[in-house]
């Protein structure tokens, strides 16, 4: 009667590293070392360039979102001017009802229009 083929995982499989590290040639590790040593500094280089050119894009961000808020300030500033100049009569606008523009077949203005 055959026995039963058992699968093996990856717990029950047998390796050679331990082994061959103790039984390398000690020119053998140290071009393994000098390799990892290699690739720590490059990886260190990505790195820092990395972070470099996220720091560029975080001041470029902010950059744009103080001039954004200068922006909106004068356009604030001259609504207001605006408004003050303006005559009583012309800030009491009342907008247009639905039925009288739908009948001169005008489309209403919206009420969201910026103007400058």
């Amino acid at each position: 009667m055959k026995q039963p083929v058992t699968l093996k995982g990856l717990q029950e499989m047998r390796t050679n590293t331990d082994s061959a590290i103790a039984t390398a040639l000690p020119h053998k590790l140290h071009m393994k070392l000098c390799c990892l040593e290699m690739e720590r500094h490059r990886r260190e280089m990505e790195q820092r360039a990395a972070m470099e050119r996220a720091n560029k894009c975080q001041a470029r961000c902010d950059a744009i979102e103080l001039e954004v808020r200068r922006l909106l300030d004068a356009v604030n500033k001259q609504s207001a001017a605006q408004a003050e100049l303006k005559p009583q009569a012309m800030r009491s606008v009342v907008p247009a009802t639905a039925s009288s523009t739908a009948a001169s077949g005008q489309k209403s203005p919206s009420t969201f229009m910026h103007r400058y």
